[in-house]
């Protein structure tokens, strides 16, 4: 059986792809999948490593927050040891001191009863109306008060300004400098504001503010705010916007501290007054009068007003309502929760304020009877800004471990920089649940660089990748190496098929046309002329298809023993035109020479330069199609001189452009593969350029013929040569 090269070639890829297969692939695969399983079974140990070294990092933040907090128990329990009922003056300054040392302290408070609560270190700015009581009595002389009542009535019922005055001034005489002497000299600076004396009421103000602002007018009114205001209201009266300003943040600022006990009421009147005082005097200062400074210290006092009414309105709700709680919550939590030091720590959620309260439990006092339990309000944001999410930064830098803080009701109260949205791996709450939140670490996002870098999983994964890149590269250059040498093979094969042939047809000619001259069958001498012209045109093809696989193998041997001389291209051309000319004239071909202008010498082997010429001349008459015209063109063009032939034939698909030069390759047109060939002259050209520093370029359009030019430097310089 015959058997073709390229169905050889087309049984023979299948099998050695299968062979690969067989021998390579599948160890690899199983290589691989033993380094898949190697990845699982790394990647929980590392997330088991990973969990206990998170909840290992927990506990020492939970110690943290516990350390600080026990450290401010210990604290208060040293303060308050021996001291089972109020404090006294030594105790109230520790407990202030206290207080100030320890800024997670919101508040100390003591318990004097079951449902009472007091704050003996801190003051709020106000107490609930009704509960600031009338204060301590002090008899007043008969004669002052009585004087009062007739100064009251030439004031209210004569309107006698002048006498009422008098008759004020002597009520106050008559006065031991107890409350009754504030509200007469209120009365006083009241008259004279009326009377138009605003100079003497200001310095009647400032005298009550100043020595009797703690008196109680009747209807429970302080009488410092209520003299301090009316201070502001007489500057403005006196046009001096400036002094009234300064006199209303002054008077804010006394509210604020608070120098007066003022019921809720009371503190809200004079705080709304003296805002809107202030307001007004801002929008009226005197041009040339800067008041960014008033402004700014109104803005702070503003800002400082909303802290402490908070805190004001959380003692009162303590007081109020979690008091009780606590009680009860004591009782049930006695020898349960209490600790080694004595101390209940618990939460009190009193809907809009939660309370983390730590109580020291008055059953382990060192004296018998019943006493006072004192106890500690902690302040949740300080615990939680300047405890915990320190802690959390330390032991949990960001973008390591994304963590969360939630309250009980699952509202965030604070998140790591770059919280993520994977899921939660680890919910852990503080010891005892104190203060009541949870902390919640979610899985961190990957990063594939120091997983892959820093990690077992990251070695695994990249042996299995290494592993599954040569397979792939090594299949992609077994299927490439295979089908190039069965196309080669195939290639060669025809090459053996078509040179065999291009021998045999010119052999068998000259045998044919020896015989007859040989015989003397030739009968004129017109006739043996021809034949012998067609012997010798034979002659030739043999010689030129002989020396092009001759020089090109030894040009591919490196040895193509080239001679390089100063070359005339116009003679160079005229030669090998002629001779072409002469052989194909009986063809009808017309080979037309163009020289353009003056072209200098090159250096080249006139021998394969010729070659190459005749090889493209050649070439162009094969493919010429139905012209016979072919053009020889030589110029200049930069620094090389252009050996261009151009035929009008049936030109090259764009496909084959690319590969056209390569051995033994010819267009898969079936026009172009009727036509007589080795597939080696292109490639002839091509070495040949190369050999003399040039190179080869062609522009073809299928069915408008092609343009093959050789490109040769006429620079004398000769590096390069070989």
């Amino acid at each position: 059986m015959i058997r073709f090269p390229d169905m050889e070639g087309g049984k023979r890829r299948p099998r050695i792809i299968l062979l690969f297969a067989a021998g390579i692939v599948l160890p690899s695969l199983l290589l691989g999948y033993l380094a898949f399983r190697g990845i699982r079974n790394d990647r929980a140990l590392v997330e088991k490593e990973r969990l206990e070294e998170t909840r290992r990092g927990a506990d020492k933040v939970f110690e943290k927050l516990e350390a600080r907090i026990a450290e401010a128990e210990g604290a208060l329990a040293k303060i308050v040891q021996g001291h089972p009922g109020p404090p006294d003056g030594a105790t109230g300054s520790a407990l202030e001191g206290l207080a100030a040392g320890f800024p997670l302290i919101e508040r100390i408070f003591y318990l004097p009863d079951p449902g009472i609560a007091r704050f003996p270190a801190a003051e709020g700015l106000f107490v609930p109306d009704g509960q600031r009581g009338p204060g301590p009595l002090h008899p007043e002389p008969a004669a002052a008060i009585a004087g009062l009542s007739d100064a009251e009535r030439l004031e209210f019922r004569e309107n006698n300004l002048t006498a009422a005055r008098t008759a004020y001034a002597k009520a106050l005489q008559r006065t031991d400098g107890g409350p009754l002497a504030g509200m007469i000299l209120n009365a006083i600076a009241r008259v004279q504001k009326k009377s138009g004396l605003l100079n003497e009421a200001l310095a009647t103000y400032e005298i009550i503010a100043r020595e009797h602002g703690s008196v109680i007018l009747p209807g429970s009114v302080a009488l410092g705010p209520s003299a301090s205001l009316e201070m502001c209201a007489v500057s403005r009266e006196l046009k001096d916007i400036p002094g009234a300003l300064q006199s209303a943040l002054k008077l804010y600022r006394a509210l604020l501290r608070p120098e007066w006990t003022l019921e809720r009421s009371e503190f809200e009147f004079f705080v709304q007054r003296t805002r809107s005082l202030i307001e007004g005097l801002l929008a009226c200062l005197p041009p040339g009068f800067d008041g960014a400074l008033s402004r700014k210290a109104f803005e702070e006092l503003g800002a400082e007003e909303g802290k402490r009414r908070n805190a004001t309105e959380r003692m009162i709700a303590f007081e109020e309502k979690a008091a009780p709680a606590l009680g009860l919550k004591l009782n049930a939590a006695r020898g349960q929760e209490a600790r080694a030091s004595g101390f209940v720590r618990m939460s009190l959620d009193l809907g809009n304020s939660l309370f983390l309260v730590s109580v020291k439990d008055p059953e382990r006092r060192t004296g018998g009877g019943p006493g006072a339990a004192w106890g500690i309000i902690f302040d949740a944001e300080r615990l939680l800004g300047a405890v915990l999410e320190p802690a959390l930064r330390v032991h949990f830098p960001p973008g390591e471990m994304p963590w969360e803080v939630k309250g009980r009701d699952g509202i965030v109260l604070s998140a790591a920089p770059q919280t993520g949205s994977g899921p939660v791996i680890l919910r852990l709450n503080p010891p005892a649940n104190f203060p009541d939140w949870t902390l919640e670490f979610r899985e961190p996002p990957a990063r594939l660089i120091k997983s892959f870098l820093f990690s077992r999983r990251g070695l695994y994964s990249f042996i299995f990748l290494l592993i599954a890149g040569i397979l792939v590269f090594g299949l992609i250059l077994t299927v490439r190496s295979v089908s190039r040498e069965l196309e080669l093979a195939r290639m060669k094969s025809d090459f053996v098929s078509t040179v065999s042939h291009e021998f045999k047809s010119p052999l068998t000619s000259i045998r044919q046309l020896a015989e007859m001259l040989q015989s003397g069958r030739v009968p004129s001498e017109e006739r043996r002329r021809r034949y012998y012209d067609v012997l010798l045109e034979q002659s030739e093809r043999l010689s030129h298809l002989t020396d092009n696989i001759l020089n090109l193998a030894k040009i591919e041997e490196g040895r193509p023993g080239f001679t390089f001389v100063p070359t005339d291209v116009p003679s160079l051309l005229t030669g090998v035109v002629a001779d072409i000319q002469d052989r194909v004239r009986h063809e009808g071909f017309e080979i037309g020479l163009d020289i353009q202008g003056p072209l200098p010498p090159v250096d080249a082997d006139r021998t394969a330069l010729s070659q190459a010429v005749a090889n493209l001349i050649d070439n162009a008459i094969k493919y010429s199609g139905d012209s016979r015209i072919v053009s020889v063109r030589a110029s200049i063009e930069g620094p090389f001189v252009v050996l261009a032939v151009e035929d009008r034939g049936i030109g090259i698909k764009k496909d084959d452009l690319g590969r056209i030069f390569e051995r033994f390759f010819r267009g898969g047109d079936a026009l172009t593969r009727t036509v007589k060939g080795s597939g080696l002259g292109l490639t002839l050209v091509k070495k040949i350029a190369e050999a003399h520093r040039g190179r080869v370029r062609v522009e073809s359009e299928v069915g408008k013929g092609s343009v093959f030019s050789i490109l040769i430097p006429f620079s004398s310089e000769k590096e390069g040569r070989r």
